[in-house]
């Protein structure tokens, strides 16, 4: 009976083992992504040019809002979107547009990527490229209503931001996964 519990304790200590390390590596990763954006938004030449109804175009954020929905999941996903809104906004390099237009894209790359992983595995790097999806329907309708002008004037700004942005981080995704380096790593059991 000893040996039974023994051998249980040990499985439960190397799967809580297992959770751990995998919950390290997601919010190092967040922190590592937060700071690229932030560093990006600099070089970013949309940046410094406020648009009618205040958008700033930055498709990075869309790159990272790929990479990170597809390698870290949902929550982490939309935490590093929050966080580069956070620091953008104040610092005048980002809008208020920043943080819908980047939660809702991350939310959809993260639910994607969820839905692939169970389903299909091998085509979860597909799921970057959904970013638009969040971006222009959801993200461009809430600022239509916070400044409103019209519906495909905002539908536009966020495609132009949201489409480049979404291929980059497919590409490099694919580049990743060709260097060994994908979603396993983050959701290992």
């Amino acid at each position: 009976m000893n040996e039974i519990n023994s051998d249980m304790t040990q499985e439960e200590n190397r799967s809580n083992s297992s959770l751990q390390i995998n919950l390290t590596k997601r919010v190092a990763a967040t922190g590592i992504f937060i700071a690229i954006g932030v560093v990006l938004a600099f070089f970013n030449p949309f940046a410094f040019v406020e648009i009618l109804g205040g958008p700033r175009i930055f498709p990075m954020a869309h790159f990272i809002n790929g990479m990170t929905g597809v390698l870290i999941g949902i929550s982490f996903a939309c935490t590093t979107s929050l966080g580069i809104a956070l620091i953008r906004f104040p610092l005048g390099i980002g809008s208020i547009h920043a943080f819908h237009g980047g939660i809702s894209g991350a939310f959809i790359v993260g639910i994607t990527a969820y839905i692939l992983r169970k389903k299909k595995p091998k085509y979860v790097e597909y799921a970057a490229l959904t970013d638009p999806i969040g971006t222009v329907f959801i993200a461009a309708t809430i600022a239509n209503f916070i400044s409103p002008v019209t519906l495909f004037y905002w539908w536009g700004l966020f495609a132009a931001a949201s489409i480049p942005g979404s291929i980059l981080g497919f590409l490099m995704l694919k580049l990743l996964k060709r260097q060994g380096i994908s979603w396993n790593d983050f959701f290992q059991k």
